[in-house]
């Protein structure tokens, strides 16, 4: 059990809600151990068990263990075929695996609900005091690891702190590191940020705090996983050099995207609209001058979303090209060209998803942000215009082998780059790194070198530009397909956050869920609980939260 308690703890809590005393929560009742529900799921796995409670899904907890021994006993009388059992967590942990499964938590006899911004702040804040006294809060996120060698990690090796102050700069994000793990000499381990803070240089109450969430009393949480019976069937291929074995991760980001994201319900949509646009144009002395205007189109993927509570039908652009009639007429494919919105092409649609799926691939491994924000990094899906190339690329969305993530070879630096398809028997190539390079790195028989080489160096831009190169330059390092990596639950998780915040920037920017109602009868709605878990058995919830902790 944890700490000792007073005579009336549900009092206690109780007040501590009302008043929103976070330091109260924090320092009383965070690390305070009490008897939850829990069941084994289809795959073996242990998770907290939720009875409907209302609207919402709820985890119960009970301070006496005949009490939450009484609740598994009503629950198996019901329904024989539960079999939920009891164990004891810290009320901290118990508050973060129902907010990140989208639930609340219910001290059932006392009639207290914890949801909301307290349960958010039960699970996701740690109180620091000073050694001068002084509080500081911090929102804390484990970062979830998965791939080859990450069960060898703690589950919380890797966290992002977060100062919740009044006074601190709220773009504070620091990502804070176990030093007892051989970052830079395990190739399987992504690359820590220069920025990023040892656990040797934190205080005694932050090493403190850094322990507790990097060893939970549960261990390594498992996400809830897709629907097996999904007929999912991911437009991935590998090229003649490629191994087949390092589509793998690729491919269940596609499942993902296409199961969380681009469901059914979500609509993909090619809006269309005439324009023109003015070539620039250079004279016989080399002076640039603006031609006349010629007639484009201008194509964009929109991503149409249910807005926030149901209210309706919000867009959010994904991609944007200009291109000029005759290009469109020379594409490998057909668009739509009359104005307004068509639905995505199903052949475009799979290289869009090709495309999001690498990219997350390659942000799954860098450890710098905690969202992971597409704008700017979707480019060059329907063409591209490599800088040593005289003839524009366009896309072949039938072909599945494209695009793919390679590593382009430059003296002893291997540069992550997306190939998007061939032209002249070359790989056009979408950088994902911003790189600068000494000329004697670029090799020679890069084409038209001397258009990437400027004044003895090649820069290569992460969001801007691409190039071709040889198919001999082309690499494919197993650590970036097979190694440690942010979860990809938790990357499409934040994919999906990144969009929500974007859709909804001009909205309210409460972003904590549901606050708790100041008339609300926590005691009438602990006495309804009985009625609630008599009508259902115990359900498995996993409601992707867009906006919040």
């Amino acid at each position: 059990m944890g700490a000792v308690v007073e005579s009336s703890p549900s009092a206690s809590l109780k007040k501590a809600l009302d008043q929103n005393n976070s330091k109260e929560l924090l320092t009383r009742w965070a690390e305070q151990s009490f008897f939850t529900l829990f069941a084994t799921d289809p795959s073996g796995i242990e998770r907290v068990a939720f009875v409907q409670y209302g609207p919402d899904q709820a985890a119960i907890v009970a301070l006496d263990q005949q009490e939450a021994e009484d609740l598994v006993s009503a629950l198996t009388e019901h329904n024989p075929s539960v079999k939920p059992f009891v164990k004891t967590l810290p009320l901290w942990e118990i508050a973060r695996l129902a907010h990140s499964d989208g639930g609340i938590v219910t001290w059932h006899q006392q009639g207290t609900v914890l949801e909301g911004r307290p349960l958010a702040a039960l699970g996701y804040m740690a109180l620091v005091t000073s050694e001068e006294g002084g509080d500081r809060y911090y929102k804390i996120t484990t970062l979830p690891l998965e791939g080859e060698g990450a069960e060898d990690l703690a589950p919380g090796c890797l966290q992002h702190w977060n100062d919740e102050g009044e006074d601190a700069d709220t773009g504070n994000l620091r990502l804070i590191y176990d030093d007892t793990v051989d970052w830079q000499g395990n190739p399987m381990l992504p690359d820590l940020p220069e920025s990023a803070v040892p656990r040797s240089a934190l205080s005694d109450g932050e090493r403190r705090i850094f322990d507790r969430w990097a060893t939970p009393v549960l261990g390594r949480h498992v996400p809830l996983t897709r629907d097996q019976n999904a007929s999912h069937q991911p437009r991935l291929s590998a090229v003649e050099t490629m191994p087949p074995a390092l589509l793998a991760t690729a491919q269940q980001f596609y499942e993902l995207l296409e199961e969380r994201l681009f469901n059914q319900s979500s609509g993909l949509k090619l809006e269309v609209a005439p324009t023109t646009i003015t070539p620039i144009a250079v004279d016989d002395d080399g002076n640039e001058y603006e031609g006349e205007p010629v007639g484009a189109i201008r194509f964009a993927v929109q991503y149409m979303q249910q807005s926030r509570f149901g209210a309706g039908i919000t867009s959010l652009k994904l991609y944007e090209e200009t291109l000029r009639v005759e290009e469109v007429e020379r594409m490998p494919y057909r668009l739509p060209q009359a104005p307004g919105l068509h639905p995505l092409p199903d052949a475009l649609r799979g290289l869009l998803l090709r495309h999001i799926s690498w990219r997350l691939c390659v942000l799954s491994r860098r450890l710098e942000d905690g969202l992971f924000f597409l704008g700017g990094h979707l480019r060059d899906l329907l063409s591209a215009q490599p800088e040593n190339s005289d003839s524009r690329f366009f896309s072949d969305p039938d072909d599945e082998r494209f695009p793919f993530l390679a590593g382009f070879r430059c003296g002893e630096n291997l540069v992550p780059v997306l190939v998007l398809g061939m032209q002249d028997g070359n790989y056009v190539c979408s950088p994902q790194q911003d790189v600068e390079l000494d000329e004697e790195q670029v090799a020679t028989e890069l084409p038209q070198r001397e258009f990437v080489v400027v004044d003895g160096v090649m820069t290569l831009w992460d969001a801007l530009g691409s190039i071709v190169v040889p198919p001999a330059l082309i690499e494919y390092p197993e650590p970036w397909y097979n190694g440690v990596r942010v979860s990809l639950d938790q990357t499409v998780s934040q994919t999906i956050r990144s969009l929500a915040l974007l859709s909804f920037a001009s909205q309210d920017d409460d972003t904590s869920g549901p606050a708790v109602s100041e008339n609300r009868d926590n005691a009438s709605e602990g006495k309804l609980l009985l009625k609630w878990m008599g009508a259902a058995a115990i359900v498995f919830v996993f409601v992707m939260i867009l906006v919040g902790y």
